[in-house]
């Protein structure tokens, strides 16, 4: 009877912890680099310039960088995120995402409501961050950084 219950115990413990365990990892990368922090700033702007992105905000004096907003288009859902990239003892790369949901609000409604409500994403599936990363993480090898896992 005693070991009935702890089993039970054990395997509702189990299941909490594969179900907590289900998100995808953190949408950040860091890399290590060996040369001056302005240098490896600016090798890192041209990298996202030749890999279509825009820079809104590029500040050499704080070591930082964000591009404006991209839209992945090859998903069921849409999502705009942007990358920010700060350069300290080592680059620092997350993105940051929301989400476009198509509002079905009411078909009486005179337009009061926006029809695409924007959700802000804490986690991107492991395929999209995948998607975004990727490009990014083969050229900065390129350059001889090195991934900190």
């Amino acid at each position: 009877m005693f070991i009935i219950k702890i089993e039970k115990i054990f395997l509702l413990l189990l299941a909490v912890l594969f179900i907590g365990c289900a998100n995808p990892p953190r949408m950040n990368r860091g890399y290590d680099f060996s040369i001056n922090k302005y240098e490896a700033l600016e090798i890192c702007k041209s990298i996202l310039e030749e890999l279509d992105y825009q820079i809104d905000i590029y500040s050499p004096q704080s070591y930082m960088l964000t591009t404006k907003p991209t839209q992945l288009r090859k998903v069921i859902r849409k999502y705009d995120y942007i990358i920010y990239l700060n350069v300290s003892d080592r680059i620092n790369i997350h993105i940051s995402a929301e989400r476009n949901i198509f509002n079905r609000g009411s078909e009486s409604s005179l337009g009061g409501s926006s029809i695409i409500i924007k959700q802000t994403e804490t986690y991107l599936p492991l395929s999209i961050q995948k998607k975004i990363f990727d490009p990014i993480n083969n050229k900065l090898k390129n350059h001889n950084f090195r991934q900190i896992k």
